[in-house]
């Protein structure tokens, strides 16, 4: 991101016009999750918590968040601490066959998420595993894998090696120059890929719809079969509560690393 480079006032425009066109629902679902009429955005009955409170009473929403959120914090950790040494072995050593192995990380990018979870499902069922939760968290390991190391690879690549080769010459073992020079300067590219890897778990559908089961299932399979039986503002409650977590991600993204420096490696 170049902060200097002067934006002409058409690419300005077109930006704007495409932020407002990305934003716009989201106040028209926090107006709905509030409406005391199942059918009107804006009631003149006033406002309700009806929707909120519907959300954590009822028992397949509050497991499905558990499910949700546990994968995806598994995700999160499983992918960092595997994405962080192939990263390093990617940059760092090259060798035979590395564009291939990055080429197969990256593949669950490029393939639909349907065709991915229609060949989870094949496996599992092939294989007698089954649908559920490891299924579930196995896959999104998988999917979350390439968006970790993408950031990681783009950090690596911009820092000086000869840093931690001086604290090498200087009498630190290889372990000790690495934790303490070059991870630490990793932190942008592990924040920038965990909250990645956070996402696209809580939030995926298309691959988790074919492996829950009649007892594990996440939010978004969750909501989904809520509102295609039900229609009331409680899945646009739910929505209110996950704009609200991305709200205190960002929050915690600007205090803890800057968003400048997150928007530069993600």
């Amino acid at each position: 991101m170049d902060h200097n480079h002067r934006v002409g006032s058409g690419m300005l425009t077109a930006g704007w016009i495409t932020l407002i066109f990305i934003l716009l629902p989201l106040p028209i679902i926090v107006l709905y999750s509030f409406s005391p009429n199942s059918y009107r955005i804006i009631s003149e009955q006033g406002f309700t918590l009806e929707w909120f409170i519907n959300f954590f009473t009822n028992d397949r929403f509050l497991a499905a968040l558990r499910n949700s959120l546990s994968i995806a914090c598994l995700t999160t950790v499983v992918a960092c601490l595997v994405a962080l040494p192939t990263a390093i072995v990617a940059v760092r050593h090259p060798f035979r066959g590395r564009q291939w192995l990055l080429g197969m990380i990256s593949a669950p990018m490029v393939v639909p998420g349907v065709i991915v979870g229609t060949a989870a499902l094949g496996f599992v069922s092939q294989t007698g595993i089954g649908p559920g939760y490891w299924p579930i968290t196995v896959a999104m390991i998988c999917l979350a894998l390439p968006l970790t190391m993408r950031p990681l690879i783009a950090n690596l690549s911009g820092l000086d090696p000869a840093l931690e080769q001086a604290a090498r010459n200087l009498g630190a073992s290889p372990l000790r120059a690495f934790l303490r020079i070059t991870l630490p300067q990793l932190t942008p590219g592990l924040v920038a890929g965990g909250t990645f890897a956070f996402v696209e778990a809580m939030d995926n559908f298309a691959v988790s719809a074919f492996l829950t089961n009649i007892d594990v299932t996440t939010l978004p399979v969750e909501s989904y079969s809520y509102i295609r039986d039900i229609d009331d503002p409680t899945v646009a409650a739910m929505a209110t509560l996950l704009i609200l977590l991305s709200l205190l991600i960002v929050w915690l993204i600007e205090k803890l690393l800057g968003l400048d420096k997150f928007l530069d490696i993600g």
